[in-house]
Formats: C-alpha cells, sequence, structure tokens
C-alpha cells in the first residue's frame, strides 16, 4: 500500500506538537518495518517474535493480522509543502503529488495539532473514502469542527452552500450523513482518504483564499456522491492561541490582584519568606 503523509502547514509543526509530530513519523517507520517483515515471513512466523510494542500504552496503535493484510508492505511518501503560504493551495499539491504516485492513501494533519499513535490504524481500520477524527475550533466560542452542508440563496440571487455548525454529535462512534441530520462536512485538521477519490472528483479540491478549503472539499464530495465520515472516537487536540496585551489598565488590574507580586520592587519583604527564615 502506498501512503501519502501530507504537511499542509505554514511553516513547519508548531513549536508545541514538533516533538509529538516527529514521534509520530517514528511510529509510521517502524510500522512499515513490521509490515515488510510480516509480508516476508508470513503470519506465523511474524508472532513468533517477540517484538516490542510500537505503540506502547495506546493499544490500538498495534497492528493486527487484518491491518498487515491490508497495509502490504507499506510505502510511505513523505509530501512538504510548508510554507507556500495558503494551506488550501498547500492541499491541492499535495493532492497532485499523490495522484501523480497513485496513492493509495493520503492522511493530512494541520500544524498544531495533537494526536495519539492510534489515530492512523483506528482511521484506516474503517475503509472508507474520506474519515476525519474528531476536533475543535481554537477560537472562542469553541465547537466541534462537524458540520451540516446547506443550500441557500446569496444576496444576488444566486446559489450558494453554507455551513451549520453540530454541536451535539453522537460520541464515539462513526458518524455520517444520518447522524448529523444532512450532509456532514468537517474541519481537516486530522483526516484521512483514499486515493481514488482524487480520480472520483475533478480538480479543485481544495480551494481557498485563506480558509475554508476543507468545507470546500466536503462539498465537492457532497456534489460527486463521496461519502465522508467523522470519527468520534478519534480524539485530537487543537492549540489554543492566547495573546496577551499588556497596556495601562490591565497593570493595574494586575497590580491590584497581585500585590505581593510587586513587594521585591517596593524594598517589601514577603511575608512568606519571612516564615521559611
Amino acid at each position: 500500500m502506498k501512503l501519502v503523509i501530507g504537511m499542509p502547514w505554514y511553516s513547519g509543526s508548531d513549536v508545541s506538537c514538533f516533538a509529538r509530530h516527529i514521534d509520530f513519523f517514528m511510529y509510521l517507520s517502524e510500522l512499515r518495518t513490521r509490515s515488510i517483515i510480516y509480508n516476508e515471513i508470513g503470519k506465523e512466523n511474524y508472532w513468533k517474535i517477540n517484538f516490542p510494542e510500537i505503540s506502547p500504552n495506546d493499544p490500538e496503535g498495534e497492528p493486527t493480522d487484518q491491518d498487515f493484510e491490508r497495509l502490504g508492505k507499506l510505502e510511505i511518501g513523505l509530501v512538504d509543502y510548508s510554507r507556500t503560504s495558503l494551506p488550501g493551495k498547500a492541499r491541492e499539491l499535495i493532492c497532485e503529488t499523490a495522484l501523480g504516485w497513485d496513492a493509495d492513501y493520503i492522511m493530512m494533519w494541520d500544524d498544531d495539532m495533537l494526536f495519539n499513535h492510534s489515530a492512523f490504524l483506528k482511521l484506516f481500520r474503517h475503509n472508507v473514502p474520506v474519515v476525519a477524527a474528531l476536533a475543535f475550533a481554537a477560537r472562542e466560542p469553541h465547537q466541534p469542527v462537524i458540520m451540516t452542508i446547506r443550500e441557500d440563496i446569496s444576496s444576488t440571487g444566486q446559489m450558494m452552500l453554507r455551513s451549520d455548525i453540530v454541536l451535539d454529535y453522537p460520541e464515539n462512534k462513526l458518524i455520517t450523513n444520518s447522524d448529523v441530520g444532512g450532509a456532514i462536512a468537517f474541519g481537516t485538521g486530522v483526516f484521512m482518504m483514499k486515493g481514488e477519490v482524487l480520480k472520483q472528483i475533478p480538480q479543485p479540491w481544495f480551494e481557498s483564499t485563506g480558509a475554508g478549503e476543507d468545507f470546500f472539499f466536503c462539498t465537492k464530495c457532497h456534489q460527486y456522491n463521496v461519502q465522508r465520515y467523522v470519527d468520534t472516537a478519534t480524539k485530537t487536540q487543537h492549540k489554543k492561541y492566547e495573546p496577551h496585551w499588556i497596556d495601562e489598565a490591565y497593570y493595574k488590574k494586575y497590580r491590584e490582584l497581585n500585590p505581593s507580586a510587586y513587594n521585591r520592587f517596593l524594598g517589601i519583604e514577603d511575608n512568606e519568606n519571612k516564615e521559611n527564615n
């Protein structure tokens, strides 16, 4: 099986996620090695060897016979289009490369997402055209990035597609249209699709002027009858960005709430330090 790992990132992994992403690459590398050994020596001989776990503390990330049978001798292509400016353009270029390589599967995740090793096999095991892991918007108010596609009329009288957020979703299961009361769409923070989808849907697959390429992709799938799913049992974490701007009002309020923090500037010894001495 040919697997493309796509990196549609602004400038590489977020500093808070880098180590975990590298660790996931190592997991995939070991999974590839095991798949080759399994196919070379056969099922019975493979399980006679006392291999160490490749996904400690995450048993769903351990491959099974069924996984190895579908993976075959796993080939992995890393397609890095970081620094492409627009993630939508990067996703498009990744898919073009995957199609040219005749990839069987494509997996992508955003640079500020965390997930367990098992996310790969859990999504892969569903064996569906397109599937996303459960993710949430980093901006407030926080919400699942699960939507339904709704037809609407623009102010100019043109037909258009809008998204309605699904706040209350079925938990810990694979969900699709019938579970959310409409054509399902999702954010592509962590998702996987079969390579054949790129042959079913004409370009562009991901079109965007800065954001919304994931919804565009889902509407194209909907238009060409490609089934989409979200696995709400495959959890992720999305980094929340909270810049703080310090001005005079903030300074005065902070000093009011934390007076002891300024004692050393005023030559006042903290009561806590006195007790310790």
